[in-house]
């Protein structure tokens, strides 16, 4: 018996994720009898055997994450069936501060609702672009990392807010001794996005084994992906009107895909204006070379005014990376003492510093319409061929964009830098109760530098004129829009410049946890605690950027602080063992209660379990919990912004079918005055959105339920198996609608008396002038979903006669709910739109992986699945041609081979069917499961003495 429960308590912590059962064999004969000794399980603060926690925990291991070959830790989450895309590589480009960040975001809920831990503490967080503070998981050495747990459904009675969608703990390697060279190169076939890593790992005993020191330096350096280097990728790959659409319901689509999208306007590679073509009621583009002008996008080739359909106009992805480029440098080193033989001291320093680079188009002059008279009065001198043109048109206005070509890309850099240091103090009584100290502060510094900004108090973009001091002083160099810049007015319009982000976090927690008493099943163990956080939030843009001469505008968040005290008590009650279909039956509850000094009122979280094993191989476990995560001081404080963004007008004439199918959306926008077949000022071009916080944010309440089984037959010793239902119910969720959102949902609703039009302002003709978008407290969110993994290792030997083993492991989700509600600004009543089964939030996701251990020879192919779908819920096929997303579907293999006992060389090969998905709007930007990188290869030595 006592065998049989020790192989029980092997495999159901194996069998709480795929990466821990993909060890190899030696390393599971290395485990023993340790994996049965009492340790703090992820989701608890109570000690115990990990296979008795009743929350479903997945776990990662450290050959698991080798065998992927990813050098940053964000890439080998975020691609998993439980997580969303978060923040990653390819997060930068018009976001300004978020490229080279990395976050995790779980249950596609947001990365603000994902808890990321190191070693079971919360480490000091950075800002992004939105100045809300995440977990940068870039900044955890990852060769020193043991394992990672991942536990889904709310945790916050155990860690606090913010736990909503899940808990991921990074635990690191203790008692590291030897040092280690690791060092790895990768690059795609096609080119671009290669990455490069190096890392030294250092650790000794001291003190006649009393104590331990351990550093490891990480580097780590990403190129930059273009999408210009893919073909059809992102701009290039859109959606038109259908010519040939003859009305609603006719059976053809009402847009078409087209792959060569260029822009007619964009004059990267020379002067460019338009002439208005009664005939076909657009614009003719002419190019001007020195005095000879050429028709370079005629009107007929023109779609919804913006994209030209013939190849003739510029290429959209001359700009702006797929991937951004950045490095990063980590240094960690871990301290470790025992004082005595029951108290232990532990320090931690870690210190990372990441430098990213983006950039996007030159900064532009919207399309303004001119005469030959108006530019000669401002100086201009008008070429004759021009003027012919002109009078050929019988018209006197020509319309004139101008980018600052000459000037180059508008770029921006982020240097990040954070520091942090964490001491621990813990050991046991006499009477075997468990005591900890914790204590943390650190701080993260953020630089945003941008370059190529237009000023604009420094030209009057309607007339073409330099203004300002030059014009002051009579020396302003000479200047036409119609031809390019020179390095004189370059150096006097744009700009660069810097702003500075700073978060300083202090943190202080003690623990008790031990046994109360014995029941007849078992012992009743407790564990109670307190913790007290300082959280500093000071957000400092350039003067020039809040004095809203840019393109865009920022205000600051001065210095903004708060202080956190919770309090929380845990509790383990076995109520049953040894009985029939009862081997034990234990209950677990908990109770946080928090105080924020923002908030007006305090509030409390929750969770109570139940853990029921039949007998040696099936156990059931669920959890019922409410958590909560208090607003951020970012969304709470952020002052007024004003920027730009690609905006759709659902009264633009190429929208006005969309929406609800009872015509209202034509009814509303008639409404507001806009008339029939009418042009939004917004086709192609980009929308004023102005942003805010809001200090009268409450907390988000989320009731969390998990339940499911673990499955370890004695018919087959090594096949494991686990299935849990999980269900995430968010109410008062903190959201910002957007506003594309806000300007569907205000011609939407059942008339044009909502709360969204007021949002709104639009100028007397219709146009959009700019559109609100703040933080409130929306009505809720909804996760339901199944995860299944499955586990089976075996000795083809004793199977089938052949040398080594194989190993089979299974991870997938079957997504059932992925909802938003929110109440109908008429009728009051709630109202919620279910996503599962569209493009982006699949009904299916699933990673398969087969090991092949043989001799020194390991061999892996891990197989991704992410299930396609419908590109939105009006995505049916009389409206989208192309309306349904194909699946991805790709394969990832990986070699190694132990040359010696201390060298290892491994190869990998991504994705070796080389599947591309550019070919679709809705994947030709990529993303996680849509990668643009193609076949990519790396190969790598690790090296340990």
């Amino acid at each position: 018996m006592q065998t049989s429960k020790k192989l029980l308590a092997l495999t159901i912590a194996a069998a709480a994720g795929h990466g821990g059962l993909a060890q190899a064999q030696t390393q599971d004969n290395a485990l023993g009898d340790a994996s049965l000794e009492e340790v703090i399980v992820t989701g608890s603060r109570i000690q115990r055997s990990t296979f008795d926690s009743p929350s479903p925990t997945s776990v990662i291991d450290k050959e698991s994450i080798k065998m992927t070959g990813e050098l940053n830790l964000n890439e080998v989450l975020s691609t998993m069936p439980q997580f969303g895309a978060g923040y990653d590589s390819t997060s930068g480009s018009y976001s300004f501060g978020n490229s080279g960040l990395n976050a995790l975001d779980m249950r596609d809920m947001g990365v603000i609702r994902t808890l990321s831990l190191v070693n079971g503490h919360r480490p000091v967080q950075i800002t992004t672009d939105s100045n809300t503070m995440v977990t940068e998981i870039g900044m955890i050495p990852s060769e020193l990392v043991e394992r990672v747990e991942v536990l889904t459904g709310g945790a916050s009675a155990v860690y606090g807010a913010d736990a909503v969608a899940g808990v991921v703990n990074f635990i690191l390697k203790d008692n590291y001794e030897g040092v280690s060279i690791r060092s790895q190169l990768g690059t795609s076939e096609e080119g671009g996005g290669e990455t490069g890593g190096l890392t030294f790992t250092f650790g000794e005993n001291f003190a006649d084994n009393r104590g331990n020191v351990a550093f490891s330096l990480d580097y780590f350096e990403q190129k930059p992906l273009l999408f210009r280097d893919r073909d059809n990728a992102a701009g290039r790959t859109r959606y038109i009107p259908n010519p040939k659409n003859t009305g609603p319901e006719d059976g053809i689509p009402d847009f078409i895909i087209h792959n060569n999208i260029t822009y007619p306007d964009f004059n990267i590679a020379g002067n460019v204006f338009g002439m208005w073509n009664n005939e076909y009621g657009d614009l003719d583009w002419y190019g001007i070379d020195g005095d000879t002008v050429r028709l370079r996008t005629p009107a007929s080739a023109l779609s919804q005014g913006w994209m030209a359909t013939d190849g003739s106009g510029f290429d959209p992805n001359a700009y702006n990376f797929a991937r951004s480029p950045f490095e990063r440098l980590n240094g960690y080193s871990r301290v470790t003492y025992e004082i005595t033989d029951r108290t232990r001291l532990s320090a931690d320093l870690m210190y990372s510093n990441t430098k990213s680079y983006d950039e996007i188009d030159p900064d532009f002059i919207w399309g303004t319409w001119v005469t030959q008279e108006g530019l000669e009065a401002s100086g201009i001198t008008v070429p004759n061929s021009v003027q012919q043109l002109l009078t050929d048109y019988e018209d006197n206005w020509l319309q004139i964009p101008y980018t600052f070509a000459s000037a180059g890309p508008r770029w921006h850099t982020n240097d990040r830098e954070y520091l942090a240091l964490s001491a621990t103090l813990e050991g046991e009584f006499d009477n075997g109760w468990y005591w900890d100290t914790y204590i943390n502060s650190g701080y993260t510094d953020t630089q945003l530098t941008q370059g190529n900004n237009l000023r604009y108090d420094r030209i009057d973009t309607s007339t073409f004129t330099l203004i300002g001091p030059c014009a002051v002083a009579g020396n302003c160099p000479e200047f036409s829009p119609l031809t390019q810049a020179s390095q004189a007015v370059n150096d006097y319009v744009m700009t660069n410049h810097d702003t500075n982000t700073q978060v300083v976090q202090h943190a202080f927690a003690a623990n008790i946890t031990g046994d109360l008493f014995a029941l007849p099943a078992g012992m009743v163990k407790f564990g109670t605690g307190f913790e007290s956080r300082y959280e500093n939030l000071d957000y400092q843009p350039s003067e020039l950027w809040q004095s809203g001469l840019l393109s865009s505008q920022q205000t600051p968040i001065d210095d903004k602080s708060r202080t956190v005290h919770e309090v929380y008590s845990e509790l383990l009650v076995p109520l049953l063992a040894d009985l029939p279909l009862m081997e034990s039956l234990e209950f677990e509850t908990a109770v946080r209660a928090a105080e924020y000094s923002t908030e007006a009122a305090n509030f409390t979280s929750w969770k109570a379990g139940l853990n029921w094993a039949l007998n040696d191989s099936v156990r059931f476990r669920s959890v019922y919990s409410l958590a909560v995560r208090a607003p951020q001081l970012g969304e709470m404080f952020l002052g007024t912004s004003i920027g730009y963004s690609d905006l759709t007008d659902p009264c633009d004439a190429d929208q006005i079918d969309g929406g609800p199918d009872d015509g209202r959306r034509k009814a509303n926008c008639t409404a507001l005055g806009i008339q029939e077949n009418w042009d939004s000022n917004l086709k192609g071009q980009r929308g004023q959105v102005i942003s805010e916080g809001n200090d009268a944010l409450r907390e988000e309440d989320a009731t969390t339920f998990t339940a499911g089984f673990v499955f370890t037959p004695s018919f087959a010793e090594d096949l494991k198996f686990s299935i849990d239902y999980y269900d995430i119910d968010l109410t008062d969720m903190i959201v910002r609608f957007g506003a594309s959102n806000t300007l569907a949902l205000c011609v939407d609703s059942e008339s044009i008396n909502n709360d969204f039009c007021t949002q709104v302002t639009r100028l007397a003709n219709g146009d959009v002038e700019s559109v609100r978008d703040t933080f409130i407290n929306a009505d809720g969110a909804r996760r339901t979903g199944i995860d299944i993994e499955a586990d089976y290792r075996f000795n083809l030997e004793d199977t089938l006669g052949l040398p080594g083993d194989l190993h089979f492991n299974l991870v997938a989700n079957r997504q059932l709910e992925s909802s938003y509600t929110s109440t109908n600004n008429l009728t009051g009543e709630l109202e919620t739109t279910d996503y599962v089964g569209e493009f982006g939030t699949p009904e299916w996701k699933a990673d398969f992986t087969t090991t092949y251990y043989i001799d020194d020879l390991s061999l892996r192919l891990t197989s991704k699945y992410t299930q396609g779908g419908p590109i939105d819920l009006d995505g049916r096929s009389e409206r989208y041609e192309s309306s349904v997303v194909e699946d991805s579907l790709y394969f990832n293999l990986w070699s190694g081979y132990q040359v010696t006992k201390s060298t290892q060389l491994y190869l990998g090969l991504n994705n070796f069917t080389d599947e591309t998905w550019t070919d679709h709007p809705s994947t030709s930007y990529g993303s996680a499961n849509y990668s643009l990188l193609g076949r990519y290869l790396y190969a790598g030595a690790s090296i340990k003495f």
